[in-house]
């Protein structure tokens, strides 16, 4: 059977937007780590997000939809978790823990020993001052010009791969016969349980980004947070809209 040309493009769109939601919390998770801090991360937002997934979740299994679904779902949850753990574990638990490090070791070293010098040596402190600060700057220019150059062709890479995995995966589905045409699937009325569920994951979804957005205008930083968690989100959106509007009956 041949396959109409905007069935084609709603499926690899579809498979393409799906594969950037699988893949989008893996480089804040990894920024998280990488920086051994989550102060970036609004804790609300993580909240109102798993709240999302969890509605998500419920609906799939009160609808008895199929079992990847479901797994989707679960693994949603399961990322949520874990960067939710994250975000205590560096936020609350680890200040704590470094805290009491300081205190104890403030102890230890309570004041100066007599034996330490007072002033610095005139001639290391008159050649820092001279050579040290320009040096710095050049040096720190460099680095932040290639660090700059890496990340933006490590994230084309990523989107790339995303792009490349979704095609990919949407092509074996269809050659395989597990992607079907739209008339191929029986139109089955899900419980209204169900649809109330798919309401209110698409409310905490749309609202989820609020807070990080009121957070980020609050401390005027986006720092902490992964440029690439928020491109993927963006080529997910995007290629959903596309394959929606690709599935809508032409005139």
């Amino acid at each position: 059977m041949q396959l109409p040309l905007n069935e084609a493009f709603s499926g690899i769109f579809g498979s393409i937007s799906l594969t950037s939601w699988m893949f989008l919390i893996v480089p804040q998770l990894w920024e998280n780590f990488r920086n051994q801090s989550a102060e970036g991360l609004s804790t609300l937002f993580l909240i109102i997000w798993l709240l999302g997934d969890i509605c998500n979740l419920t609906g799939a299994l009160w609808a008895h939809l199929l079992p990847t679904v479901v797994a989707l779902g679960i693994y949603f949850c399961l990322v949520d978790f874990i960067m939710l753990a994250q975000l205590i574990y560096y936020n609350h638990y680890r200040p704590k823990k470094h805290y009491r490090f300081l205190q104890n070791r403030r102890t230890d070293h309570a004041g100066p020993s007599l034996s330490d010098p007072l002033l610095p040596d005139a001639e290391a402190s008159r050649a820092t001052k001279h050579s040290g600060p320009q040096r710095r700057d050049s040096l720190s220019e460099a680095f932040s010009d290639s660090s700059s150059s890496k990340e933006v062709t490590r994230n084309a890479i990523s989107v790339f791969l995303v792009v490349f995995v979704g095609t990919t995966g949407w092509f074996i589905a269809w050659k395989t016969g597990a992607w079907g045409l739209q008339g191929d699937t029986p139109d089955t009325e899900a419980p209204l349980s169900a649809l109330i569920l798919g309401y209110a994951s698409s409310f905490f979804y749309l609202t989820a980004r609020l807070p990080q957005i009121y957070t980020n205008a609050k401390r005027q930083s986006c720092s902490g947070l992964s440029i690439l968690f928020f491109i993927l989100s963006t080529v997910g959106n995007l290629t959903y809209g596309a394959s929606v509007s690709e599935r809508l009956p032409s005139e």
